[in-house]
């Protein structure tokens, strides 16, 4: 089964294709056959159709949510993600129509999503009895990998440290220049010759008598 790139997209943002969700309580034991007993009718059904489809469980494990999804896509991403199809290919390109296997939960690994190819719908009905094995193997393992995952100590959440502030450069002080030191202005004395006048004397000439 193929289909045109951009008859894919219109189909999925349009919501043409068939999908359901189906709540289930968590089965015990917690293993494949419960959770595929809901899906396994509606898949048959949407490949018998060669109709685009999305069937999904929704139960819970120790307390967290466990999303179990078989869909039909033509990459391996669940078609929430529409908007990133046309970046694996060009919109006028034929692609091959598979069918994806997803389990979504915190528990199952740090990604909190597995993803298994089953193969292409065009083969599947072929050799359905090897197909639904192949499907209930892959579902077995993601499942155990969700007990495990309930089972490993709680990592707690690391505090983040608020970034360190830099401290601001300490602000350079405006040095006032040195002003050049004021030149004494010494007022030179002008000395005042004292002038003296020297006093003329006149010494009174005596003149004798003649006897």
């Amino acid at each position: 089964m193929k289909i045109e790139v951009q008859a894919f997209i219109n189909q999925i943002q349009d919501q043409t294709y068939l999908t359901d969700e189906y709540e289930l309580p968590t089965p015990d034991p917690f293993v494949a056959d419960g959770i595929l007993a809901q899906l396994k009718p509606a898949i048959d059904k949407a490949i018998e159709k060669q109709a685009l489809a999305s069937f999904s469980v929704l139960t819970e494990y120790a307390g967290e949510p466990v999303k179990v999804t078989l869909e039909t896509g033509i990459v391996n991403l669940p078609l929430q993600y529409i908007k990133k199809v046309n970046q694996f290919f060009e919109l006028d390109d034929q692609a091959e129509v598979n069918l994806y296997l997803y389990v979504t939960s915190p528990l199952i690994n740090r990604s909190n999503m597995r993803i298994d190819l089953i193969g292409t719908v065009a083969s599947f009905e072929e050799s359905a009895a090897a197909n639904w094995t192949k499907v209930v193997d892959l579902l077995t393992k993601d499942l155990e990998a969700v007990v495990i995952g309930s089972q490993a100590p709680k990592e707690e959440p690391v505090e983040k440290k608020a970034p360190a502030k830099k401290k601001a450069a300490p602000k350079k002080m405006a040095t006032a220049k040195k002003k050049a030191p004021a030149k004494k202005t010494t007022a030179k004395k002008t000395a005042t010759q004292k002038t003296t006048t020297k006093k003329t004397t006149t010494k009174k000439k005596t003149t004798k008598k003649a006897d």
